[in-house]
């Protein structure tokens, strides 16, 4: 239980430590990418504009078709004409129009239309896609859209004041009194020989730039937004080409960011355990002797020669007579004798000690025990253990020779060790000597 909440205790402090880590990170890469975003929402709305620039030519070199009054659906686009007369043939390039910005705005498109201030001064009017709300107004009212959205717009009237306020104007989210959805409009009026002759007006949900903000947010992993949420950050105000001083304000969303950072910081966590305990394990696995899975002395051996024991000790476990075991039952057999007392072995100590085997059937145990008496009672356990193994057809013993350090160097120790084992082997074997 103690084990299992130190481990806990480990890991908590190392994902807190992650996800300090993780957080400064992700919360620059944002400050650093909103530049990015500003740059992306810009050459979005230029390919508009560039896009919408196209009406001149198809209006200049469109043909006229004679249309009775009333509502017409041709090619995609309905088309309003209050009387009977020649009007242009728009719908296929309004329809062309609709689908270039489709591939750009997507879903915020809200309606693409023509008002065409004709020779007859009435207007005739284009609209994709043309909706209930838009069908309704149109034949029920005579109203003059055109000088209406001109002179409520302050739209200019004339081709030089379109170059000195430039020919695009986009306006602020307004809320549509017909259908009450929020949009954003761009006008762009069109001239023919200097003369302002028609206007085309887009109309896009005024969300648009939250799906541009999302969309990059989905391609470089940032957490942007444009609608202030509870918890955020004002990052930076762009401002919006071809408006009024409109400003698009753009926030870091800390929900998210703490959200991301901690999902990192435990993924990264749990990649950073796995990865040491795979290493551990190799490690392990290499430092391991293949037959009875103890430390191997060449191993450890150089780096036990520069240590310094307190509180530690050595025990030296040597199989007894097991010279006539090879020569009376065979090495395979003397091998499981090996591997049998190494087992007993590891499994009556602790993790923290070690295991060693120091030669062919002598094995070394570090044990972090100070006082002399356990020291003995574990030794003769051990040995104990070892007499009344039955996983063997056979009984085997073990000598064991004992030694305890207190800030003495590795080799006194285990020359003290050494020379119990000795002792034990010379005075009858299968004992516990301790010096």
């Amino acid at each position: 239980m103690i084990m299992i909440l130190k481990r806990l205790a480990i890991f908590l402090l190392m994902n807190a430590l992650v996800f300090t880590l993780t957080y400064s990170l992700y919360y620059s890469y944002n400050k650093i990418k909103h530049k990015e975003l500003e740059e992306y929402i810009r050459v979005n709305l230029y390919h508009i504009f560039d896009n919408l620039e196209l009406v001149s030519s198809f209006y200049a070199n469109a043909e006229t078709v004679t249309l009775d009054c009333g509502l017409h659906y041709i090619n995609n686009v309905g088309v309003y004409t209050p009387k009977k007369g020649d009007v242009k043939a728009l719908s296929k390039g309004v329809d062309s129009l609709s689908k270039n910005l489709k591939d750009l705005i997507g879903d915020e498109l809200w309606s693409l239309g023509i008002i065409d201030n004709n020779k007859s001064k009435t207007n005739t009017i284009y609209f994709s896609p043309l909706r209930v709300t838009h069908i309704q107004i149109f034949l029920n009212s005579d109203f003059d859209f055109f000088n209406h959205i001109l002179n409520t717009e302050k739209l200019p009237s004339t081709y030089e004041e379109s170059l000195e306020y430039g020919l695009f104007r986009q306006t602020e989210a307004y809320k549509e009194s017909f259908n009450h959805q929020y949009v954003r409009s761009i006008y762009y009026p069109i001239y023919i020989d200097r003369k302002l002759q028609a206007l085309l007006l887009l109309d896009v949900k005024s969300s648009l730039y939250q799906a541009w903000t999302e969309n990059f947010n989905d391609k470089q992993f940032t957490v942007f937004t444009t609608e202030k949420p509870v918890n955020s950050e004002l990052l930076n105000k762009i401002a919006l080409p071809y408006t009024k001083n409109d400003h698009l304000s753009v926030y870091i969303n800390n929900d998210l960011l703490w959200k991301y950072s901690l999902l990192f910081s435990l993924i990264l966590t749990l990649v950073i355990g796995y990865i040491s305990n795979s290493l551990n394990f190799v490690i392990n696995l290499y430092q391991k002797d293949n037959m009875t899975q103890c430390i191997r002395r060449d191993i450890i051996e150089p780096k036990l020669r520069k240590k310094m024991l307190n509180h530690q000790a050595i025990l030296m476990v040597d199989i007894d007579r097991f010279k006539s075991i090879n020569d009376n039952y065979g090495h395979d057999y003397g091998d499981q004798v090996i591997t049998t007392v190494a087992e007993i072995l590891k499994d009556n100590i602790r993790k923290a000690d070690k295991c060693i085997r120091w030669g062919g059937e002598e094995f070394m145990l570090i044990l972090n025990i100070k006082d002399a008496q356990v020291v003995k009672n574990k030794a003769e356990q051990l040995r104990s253990a070892i007499e009344q193994q039955s996983a063997l057809d056979m009984k085997i013993t073990a000598s064991i020779g004992v030694a305890i350090a207190e800030q003495n160097c590795f080799s006194q120790v285990l020359e003290r060790a050494d020379m119990a084992l000795y002792h034990a082997k010379n005075n009858g074997r299968n004992q516990v000597v301790f010096l």
